[in-house]
């Protein structure tokens, strides 16, 4: 199944369906030598499938421009999406974080600063368009990690609310487009990009903030490679290619078996002497759905043609022409969706042969290094359990504290995910 006007992208379902997705978006970069990261490709797909949090991306202070330079590119050129950027500096003040968020610079990838990433960058290397009335689709952060903890909390309660209140004194500057009728005023404005924090390496996320970054990734140096000056925004592959895929989440299913490895899962994560970490009921509830988006990602599966008609329609839509006991708002034909059980793709189809994908033991460890790694740090050895008992104060001398993080938490994620 393709959309209309882009036979070349591979059929949704087919076996081996994100190389060949990577190979179709290289062979039109590659021509101008910029290798794309799979590694960085896959998350950034993962999170545009599902839209329940940010992306975390740790790197080497020395590389954060670069970065941030490859992923504006990757997310303009290939998924044709609007990208802003925020500098926050220590000294940042709450309210001026909200008039940031107001009025982010639009990144141009031709003149992004060659300036280190927690250096705001110089007057003219934007430029904002006040007469553009599209709300930014990507939001990519510097220097969160040094911001105070007003900052922190301003921003974890404007992605939570997905809204900015809009000081009294600025309600003028907003367009009436940014604003959504049904559920806000003019007092407030619609805020739900992707956010990317591109983040220092070995710095912690507070607990607060966790949950409004879903995924995480660490980027090595040699694998950053630069985007070309004259690439464009022109979108490899649309969007609707991806909505697509959002759209049948639902119909991929977690057996029961393998619901209990899930939760086997978090509860070793949780309990291992080792490790501390943050799994909140949120991470709980989103883990499920990018195993489900991997799913999708990486095996074979029927799509009825009738998919993309049936899909467009709404329930109360589709209720409007029903009647009497079993149909209709309320009726007996609804009870089952509303208490919440999974739709099948063989009801949208006359071919009742077609199965529904289901996800297996793989797509869970696809999914764990980067749904985990940076909610964990490895505990210090006074901070483990009956530590006191290994031995006196005086023979256990306190261990000058170290970055949690890195090789130690993947070795014990690995045999977390071998083991369990």
């Amino acid at each position: 199944m393709t959309i209309d006007g882009y036979s070349e992208l591979p059929n949704l379902g087919s076996p081996s369906f994100t190389p060949l997705l990577l190979r179709y978006v290289s062979s039109h970069l590659g021509s101008r030598g910029w290798s794309i990261n799979p590694s960085l490709f896959s998350i950034l797909l993962l999170a545009l499938i599902v839209r329940r949090g940010g992306i975390v991306i740790d790197v080497t202070k020395m590389d954060i421009v670069n970065v941030e330079r490859m992923i504006t590119a990757m997310v303009k050129s290939i998924f044709g999406l609007h990208v802003h950027y925020l500098s926050i500096h220590e000294d940042l003040e709450p309210e001026e974080l909200v008039d940031m968020l107001m009025h982010p610079p639009i990144t141009h990838l031709s003149s992004l600063p060659d300036t280190p990433g927690d250096t705001p960058p110089p007057p003219n290397a934007y430029k904002w368009r006040e007469e553009q009335i599209e709300r930014p689709e990507v939001l990519i952060i510097t220097g969160l990690e040094k911001a105070s903890s007003p900052v922190r909390v301003k921003l974890g309660d404007i992605m939570v609310k997905k809204k900015i209140d809009i000081p009294s004194d600025s309600q003028k500057d907003v367009s009436l487009a940014e604003v959504d009728h049904v559920n806000m005023t003019k007092s407030e404005k619609k805020f739900d990009p992707l956010v990317i924090w591109i983040r220092e390496e070995g710095e912690e996320i507070p607990s607060f903030l966790i949950d409004q970054f879903m995924l995480g990734i660490t980027l090595e140096p040699e694998n950053n490679g630069l985007p070309p000056s004259d690439i464009d925004g022109s979108g490899i592959i649309p969007f609707d290619y991806i909505n697509t895929l959002t759209s049948l989440l639902p119909y991929v299913h977690i057996h029961p078996p393998l619901q209990v490895h899930i939760s086997n899962l978090l509860s070793a994560i949780s309990s291992h002497p080792s490790l501390k970490s943050v799994i909140t009921g949120k991470a709980t509830r989103s883990f499920p759905e990018y195993i489900k988006a991997h799913r999708l990602l990486s095996g074979s599966f029927e799509i009825p043609s009738s998919f993309q008609v049936v899909s467009s329609i709404s329930d109360e839509d589709r209720l409007k022409d029903t009647k009497g006991l079993g149909g209709g708002v309320g009726g007996v034909d609804t009870w089952a969706s509303l208490a919440g059980e999974q739709p099948s793709l063989s009801t949208l189809s006359s071919d009742h042969d077609i199965e529904d994908p289901f996800a297996t033991p793989n797509n869970v460890e696809g999914i764990w290094r980067v749904f985990m790694k940076h909610r964990c740090r490895k505990r210090h050895e006074t901070e483990e359990v009956m530590w006191l008992i290994k031995g006196s104060a005086t023979e256990n001398k306190m261990p000058k504290r170290k970055n949690g993080k890195g090789r130690g938490v993947d070795k014990i994620l690995d045999e977390i995910i071998r083991t369990v």
